[in-house]
């Protein structure tokens, strides 16, 4: 890596470090050169989207401006900015896919124009578009050989976290105009968008949301089902990610369902709680496969 790039890679680390504690502790454990890969990855999905929730008026020019960018630097002509300068540096360096990367541009282009979602078939397919995307870019860098399970499951923990997002945040995306909870669902429970203003005790809200938490909560077990797969780098590093923000979804549930009165955060404590026992279980992993071995060389 030239000095060019290392100086790249920290501005990349700098967005995570600014934009996500809790993604910057979990891929942290990650060797060097993957920690750096997943900081450019972050920074071109941290600025599609900034580009869409921090400057609406302009989003639309300037995600096309930001497409070109990429498509420049798939080309080999990257742009001289440290976030294109990392990503073509990780594009060079795994075998990445541009096609999740497009993905996200869709994704974050379609907020501009979809405020609504008819049917639980629609946010799926959003919640794949901007977090399970995420999953599949993540791939290449988290392990060497990339099964079609893996795939799977990393595109269904993006989902799950997602939809962790949209039930934290949906006193948020109402004010600015979006309601992501299907319209079909929210019949059947019969909630309704003007009830948003009511919060919690609102008719209906906690049952709703009980359905779609316990949707994520499924999401997330398949997600982590496959941590075996992964190197044990990888493993530790999406587990953590994946387990931390579970968390958000635990303390929506502590509060049954009351995201309405303030925002729900996991303290650093608990985070360090997750990440501390999920290295303790990988250390316990580590001595029980080293004694079967020691066993069966003995018995050989």
């Amino acid at each position: 890596m030239n000095l060019n790039q290392s100086a790249a890679y920290a501005v990349c680390e700098g967005v995570v470090r600014r934009h996500s504690s809790s993604f910057y502790r979990a891929f942290s454990l990650l060797p060097a050169h993957k920690r750096n890969a997943v900081w450019a990855v972050y920074a071109f999905c941290r600025t599609a989207d900034d580009l869409v929730d921090l400057r609406p008026d302009t989003a639309c020019e300037e995600l096309a401006t930001f497409e070109e960018a990429f498509r420049r630097m798939l080309a080999g002509a990257a742009d001289d900015h440290p976030h294109w300068i990392a990503l073509a540096d990780v594009f060079a360096s795994f075998p990445m896919d541009p096609e999740p990367f497009f993905g996200m541009i869709a994704g974050q282009r379609q907020d501009l124009t979809k405020v609504r979602y008819d049917s639980m078939e629609e946010l799926e397919h959003y919640c794949y578009l901007v977090a399970g995307t995420v999953g599949e870019m993540l791939l290449p860098i988290l392990a060497p050989s990339v099964t079609d399970e893996m795939r799977r499951t990393a595109v269904q923990l993006g989902a799950a976290m997602q939809l962790t997002n949209i039930l934290r945040d949906v006193r948020e995306d109402y004010e600015r105009g979006r309601v992501y909870l299907p319209r079909t669902l929210m019949q059947r429970f019969g909630y309704s968008v003007s009830d948003m203003s009511q919060g919690v005790h609102a008719p209906g809200w906690r049952p709703l949301f009980r359905h779609l938490a316990d949707l994520a909560e499924t999401k997330y077990r398949e997600g982590l089902s496959a941590m075996a797969y992964y190197p044990r780098d990888g493993r530790l590093a999406l587990g953590a990610a994946g387990s931390i923000y579970r968390q958000i979804l635990v303390e929506c549930r502590d509060r049954h369902g009351d995201v309405f009165s303030g925002r729900v955060v996991v303290s650093n404590m608990k985070k360090a709680s997750i990440m501390l026992s999920l290295l303790v279980q990988a250390s316990t992993w580590r001595r029980r496969r080293a004694a079967v071995a020691g066993e069966r060389r003995l018995t050989w």
